[in-house]
């Protein structure tokens, strides 16, 4: 009963409060004239005799949903940077459920009711049914897109969170050391180190943990004889047993300089197995990439040819 009566409340007060909106966007509609816009933008009224010109949000993708119901997986990893997703301010922070997640391009946060926002349409599935909106952003301010009750959708897909999940998982980018640094001889070991790699990492998306834990690591010498596998190496103590190579011949054809000279680019590949979970227990995610490789890094190295040549013989 309490319930019922604190909905109807509210509802009684976002119902004023939308009333009034609605007199003021009459009164500002009188006076304020709306842009032309270019297609594919259209106008949107933003209120206080307020227009502008937006480009409807990308259609999502089938097979997904997303925390509002809506249909938005696809193949691959989510195509926004969660990096760089806007930071919510405001009543949308002080509001703020979950977030930022990718949807499509987007950047996007949900929040709860903030008044006087109107409640979702419909009645509430149930007694127990909360009020949600979802904002999204291109990299600017966060703009509402929609709202819903809770318990009238399904969750995000399997897929949808492990594919955000991975998009969190930050990999350290290595840095490439070699021993001698920079400039070598030919026959002689040049040991190489991916100093600051990662073991492994996590990332989540609501109750699905996504872990990549290293699998492999590859380095190119650069100097055409191919790539050859290492164990982790990330000092140079490790890499004199376990990372090493001898170039063959000198770097004169490298692709790259040292001190003006021709130089190898040498380079490291660091992969590493992913996993998923929800709530501890390990699940198999259909469609999801088994896989991710860390950013690649590179360094050049000189590689000399040294002779001895006899002068005097006794």
């Amino acid at each position: 009963m309490l319930i019922h009566v604190r909905r109807a409340i509210v509802a009684i007060a976002v119902g004023a409060l939308a009333f009034a909106g609605a007199l003021v966007a009459m009164s500002s509609s009188a006076t304020a004239a709306a842009p032309t816009c270019v297609p594919p933008a259209v106008v949107k009224w933003v209120g206080v005799s307020q227009y502008v010109c937006v480009i409807p949000a990308d259609e999502p993708s089938p097979g997904a949903t997303t925390p509002g119901g809506e249909d938005s997986s696809g193949p691959g990893a989510p195509s926004c940077d969660l990096a760089a997703a806007p930071a919510p301010s405001g009543l949308v922070a002080e509001h703020l459920l979950e977030g930022p997640y990718c949807l499509g391009t987007r950047f996007c946060v949900t929040t709860d009711l903030i008044v006087p926002l109107a409640l979702p349409d419909g009645e509430p599935p149930n007694e127990d049914s909360e009020e949600r909106y979802r904002w999204c952003s291109t990299g600017g301010a966060y703009q509402l897109e929609s709202s819903w009750w809770t318990g009238e959708n399904e969750p995000p897909s399997l897929l949808e969170r492990a594919l955000s999940a991975i998009g969190q998982i930050d990999l350290a980018t290595p840095t490439l050391s070699t021993s001698p640094t920079g400039r070598t001889l030919v026959t002689l070991d040049t040991w190489f180190w991916a100093s600051g790699a990662s073991t492994s990492a996590t990332g989540s998306a609501f109750d699905l943990v996504a872990t990549a834990t290293f699998a492999s690591m590859s380095v190119d010498p650069g100097d055409g004889s191919g790539a050859f596998s290492c164990p982790l190496t990330t000092t140079r103590a490790a890499a004199e047993s376990d990372c090493r190579h001898a170039y063959r011949r000198a770097s004169l054809g490298g692709s790259t300089s040292v001190e003006g000279r021709p130089a190898y680019s040498a380079s490291v590949r660091l992969v590493y197995d992913l996993s998923f979970t929800v709530g501890g227990t390990p699940v198999v995610v259909p469609g999801a990439p088994t896989t991710l490789e860390a950013p690649v890094a590179s360094a050049p190295i000189r590689v000399d040819e040294v002779q001895s040549i006899v002068t005097e013989v006794d």
